[in-house]
């Protein structure tokens, strides 16, 4: 009987599936023409992260684990029989997201709340307020979109709240670097000249000292600390950095660069090199797993490839570490998958339709909270 079950699981198709998988074919492999170029390299280890298209058509070759999660993805053009709304998560939690269509919660029974018409936000560290940003205003809200406070400043972008006691927010303005305190006072320069990456708080003690990581524009990443502006120190990846990320305990900075991932210590020395080009990249709850998205088609957890599907953009982990969201505009959908145990993937579709009159597809900010798998 089990057996049958499972056969008929396999077997149903939804109404006018190969009309729609037709529909979503065009789509996906327009994307996938006009998706920016990636330098050919020689290694032959750097072919084998060549675009998932080509793989799925020629077969996958994934991991014991990465073979059972293959098999559910269909030709990249989106997981099959994906529910049409999102009605609940598969972990605690409420996920943040943000883009033309305003920012949004998203609760773990499926409920979504709007906050306000603001394309970008950060949780702070245990979920109890956003740090929002649009145009010229900063400003903190509660999760019901209530205002706390606000600050005017020209072209602001990239909030992000010191963990884990929320008593600073960095923020890039204009090409510089600010920081501003919890409750809207003490706004302050913090570097004069700062690239387009999101700054990253070292977790620490919650009164601190507190030390930001930041790219200037010239390249390097520097730490300073957030009150006093002291550099701590400061390197040159060998290519431009694009994205920041703190282990939970702030002993390693993992910087994405355009051609590879680097792993530093706290003190700034070089730990390791991964010679893959990353476009986003999440630690574990506890910091031992990284998931990356390489090349816009796979997410990569530990050296194994645990998805595959063209126009992939990011990834974001649960807040207990047993799930990561895969965030895939070309699909239109959210995709979740199990990242231990019984491999498992279920998918919601339609999401820029859920979040954005306009059908913009929106940004994941973030599933709160990753410290210690709380959720607050």
């Amino acid at each position: 009987m089990k057996r049958v079950a499972e056969r008929s699981v396999r077997e149903f198709r939804a109404p006018d599936e190969a009309g729609a998988e037709e529909r979503a074919w065009r789509v996906v492999h327009a994307a996938y023409l006009a998706r920016e170029p990636v330098p050919s390299v020689r290694s032959r280890r750097r072919w084998a992260l060549a675009p998932a298209l080509a793989l799925l058509l020629a077969g996958l070759v994934l991991s014991p684990a990465g073979a059972r999660v293959g098999q559910i993805i269909t030709h990249a053009l989106g997981v099959s029989h994906a529910a049409r709304k999102l009605s609940s998560l598969p972990s605690p939690g409420r996920v943040l997201v943000s883009g033309p269509g305003g920012t949004w919660i998203a609760a773990a029974d499926g409920s979504t709340r709007h906050l306000g018409a603001w394309p970008q936000a950060s949780w702070s560290p245990r979920g109890l307020y956003v740090a929002v940003a649009s145009g010229d205003r900063l400003a903190a809200v509660d999760p019901h979109g209530h205002l706390q406070w606000t600050s005017i400043r020209p072209r602001v972008s990239d909030p992000r709240w010191y963990e884990p006691s929320g008593y600073r927010v960095a923020y890039l303005s204009a090409g510089t670097l600010r920081v501003i305190a919890g409750d809207g006072t003490n706004d302050h320069l913090l570097a004069a000249h700062a690239a387009r990456v999101a700054p990253a708080w070292r977790p620490g003690a919650p009164l601190g000292p507190f030390e930001l990581a930041y790219v200037s524009a010239g390249g390097r990443v520097v730490l300073r600390d957030g009150d006093t502006g002291a550099v701590l120190w400061s390197v040159r990846p060998g290519s431009r950095p694009r994205e920041l990320v703190w282990s939970s305990d702030g002993r390693r900075l993992v910087v994405l660069t355009v051609r590879d991932v680097r792993t530093y210590a706290s003190g700034g020395a070089l730990l390791s090199t991964l010679r893959v080009a990353a476009s986003d990249g999440a630690l574990s709850p506890d910091g031992r797993s990284l998931a990356l998205v390489v090349n816009h088609d796979q997410v990569l957890v530990g050296g194994h490839r645990l998805f595959a599907g063209s126009g992939v953009r990011a990834v974001s982990w649960s807040p207990d570490g047993r799930w990561l969201l895969v965030d895939w505009p070309a699909a239109d959908q959210w995709v979740f998958v199990r990242a231990g145990g019984a491999p498992f993937v279920a998918a919601v579709s339609r999401i820029a339709q859920q979040f954005s009159a306009a059908g913009a597809f929106p940004q994941v900010e973030g599933w709160c909270c990753t410290a210690r798998g709380r959720a607050g």
